[in-house]
């Protein structure tokens, strides 16, 4: 509602100055269409008379007269439709037709320049108080002619002004007139009133009489209501399976394992689309598993992914973590589209037979290779940093990880059992990203710049409307006891202990109704209604 109704192309349609042109083009169109009427009713001898040009006259002023009724379309339809969109109420026409009645907000700033102080570097005191009166002078003129032009674009427009307003007296007479022989209350339509009564509040208005109309109002909620319904239409359905395979927040712990000895003393900086993105990988390049499967995978993470970029470029504010995000978008188009990982194909070991244990342990050796190769060459640049060395690194440890945890096992897993673990820790691991949704919401929908908030509403009612399903999920989670900047960042995640990471779906049923100990920061499920609070 505030970013509709803050919108400039509606407040300069209502400022005085566009009515002003408005009603100069319709001077000009009833002047044009008269003086065209009057030249095809006088005969072809009086007209022309003995001028050169002859019948090429009359071409001359149709085209002229055709350019003068297109010309005058818009400026005439934003006067009516922006004069339209407001309530006429009494203390509203009242300032109306006072033309010399300026509003403050119009010489504002340039009261503000008049009164702040130059911080001039000319010396001598005498300088100062010149150039002081100079700057007082110069904004005085041109606030003297401001105030000018409002009023006489207010008293072109007080005709038109005038006549509107009677027209919405009239209008509300014949209207009570007409609700006096109704019996029957329509009940669906009064609650639509009320309900846009409820979201009235939540307008941006630059003068407290000036107030939009139902229907406008009403337009702008629907906008919203329909463009909240589209996106939850466009859910992604491989994403919420994938997301139902997820238990608790275990696997931000279990993707990489401290027992895996450090290929180089200098440590990465983890992102949670580098980490997802490599064990998206790690899950394609297992053998066994039906294409189904892994076009499931890759569909349910282009989706998460969209929600995970959002959280890290609003939330990940370290410049540490730009070259990690860089990389997850680099190897991504890799693995998507390609189906490679540093141009090895992910599938090659697989269609030769070899067991996962081997393309694991491949895996692990190429991504080793690439970083030793990365620190022996002295001549390194940004490029091999972002798209081999920080890919490698992540790929190497996630590797050896997985290899750790089938070694501990009594017997090593089935294909299928590995690859169901992996995508469980991708579910935990998204999930855990997600809880930040709520805060990029809010994020999205209090941005300062003008140019760029409708276009950050807009993906903020994106993001609402394809998270609802998955708010919900979360709502059913006990989250761990962790404040909300340490929440963006996975290395923060990893520092707690795995007591609060596991079984937040068994905890929260058990503890639900009872009073915990620590804070509860589940985000709520999300209505139409919450979009209007949360702007």
């Amino acid at each position: 509602m505030m970013v509709e109704s803050c919108d400039p192309q509606l407040v300069i349609a209502y400022s005085p100055v566009s009515s002003a042109c408005g009603d100069i083009c319709l001077g000009l169109a009833i002047i044009s269409g008269l003086y065209l009427v009057s030249f095809l009713s006088t005969t072809k001898d009086e007209f022309f008379g003995t001028s050169d040009y002859k019948w090429s006259i009359k071409v001359i002023i149709s085209v002229q007269s055709i350019g003068v009724a297109l010309g005058s379309i818009a400026p005439l339809f934003r006067f009516f439709t922006s004069n339209g969109n407001y309530i006429f109420s009494k203390k509203w026409s009242k300032n109306e037709l006072n033309v010399f009645l300026v509003e403050k907000h119009w010489v504002q700033r340039l009261q503000q320049w008049k009164h702040n102080h130059i911080h001039s570097h000319i010396l001598g005191r005498e300088c100062n108080i010149v150039l002081h009166i100079l700057k007082s002078i110069v904004l005085n003129l041109c606030i003297a002619l401001h105030i000018t032009v409002l009023v006489i674009c207010k008293i072109i427009c007080l005709v038109p002004r005038t006549f509107l307003i009677l027209l919405s007296c009239c209008w509300y007479f014949f209207k009570s007139f007409l609700n006096s022989f109704k019996k029957v209350a329509d009940v669906s339509s009064s609650n639509a009133s009320s309900e846009i009564d409820e979201y009235r509040r939540y307008v941006v208005q630059i003068e407290d009489e000036a107030k939009l109309s139902k229907s406008i109002l009403r337009n702008m909620f629907h906008s919203i209501s329909r463009l909240l319904k589209e996106y939850e239409e466009k859910e992604s359905r491989k994403l919420m399976k994938l997301l139902e395979k997820s238990t608790g927040f275990n696997g931000v712990l279990e993707f990489d394992n401290t027992k895996v000895p450090p290929i180089c003393p200098e440590e990465i900086h983890n992102c949670w689309s580098l980490i997802l993105v490599t064990l998206t990988a790690t899950a394609i390049a297992l053998p066994n598993i039906g294409n189904d499967h892994f076009k499931g995978l890759l569909s349910a993470m282009k989706e998460g992914l969209q929600f995970v970029r959002h959280v890290e470029e609003c939330l990940n504010v370290d410049d540490d973590l730009v070259n990690a995000r860089k990389a997850s978008r680099h190897a991504w188009t890799e693995v998507e589209v390609y189906g490679t990982w540093q141009r090895i194909d992910l599938q090659k070991k697989a269609r030769k037979g070899k067991t996962s244990k081997e393309i694991l342990k491949w895996l692990g050796h190429e991504a080793a290779k690439i970083v030793i190769q990365f620190k022996s060459n002295k001549n390194t640049s940004t490029y091999h940093l972002v798209n081999k060395f920080i890919p490698a690194s992540s790929m190497y440890r996630i590797s050896e990880t997985v290899l750790l945890y089938c070694n501990e096992k009594e017997n090593w897993p089935r294909d299928e059992e590995l690859f169901e673990w992996i995508s469980t820790i991708i579910a935990d691991l998204l999930l855990a990203c997600f809880t930040n949704l709520e805060r990029v919401i809010k994020v999205k929908c209090h941005h300062h710049a003008i140019e760029k908030r409708g276009d950050n509403i807009r993906i903020a009612a994106q993001l609402l409307g394809k998270s609802k399903n998955i708010l919900k999920i979360l709502k059913a989670r006990q989250l761990p006891d962790i404040d909300q900047d340490s929440m963006a960042y996975i290395d923060k995640w990893r520092a707690l202990p795995m007591s609060q990471l596991s079984n937040g779906v068994h905890n929260h049923i058990l503890n639900d109704g009872a009073s915990s100990g620590g804070v509860q920061r589940g985000p709520p499920s999300f209505n139409v209604s919450h979009v209007v609070s949360i702007m």
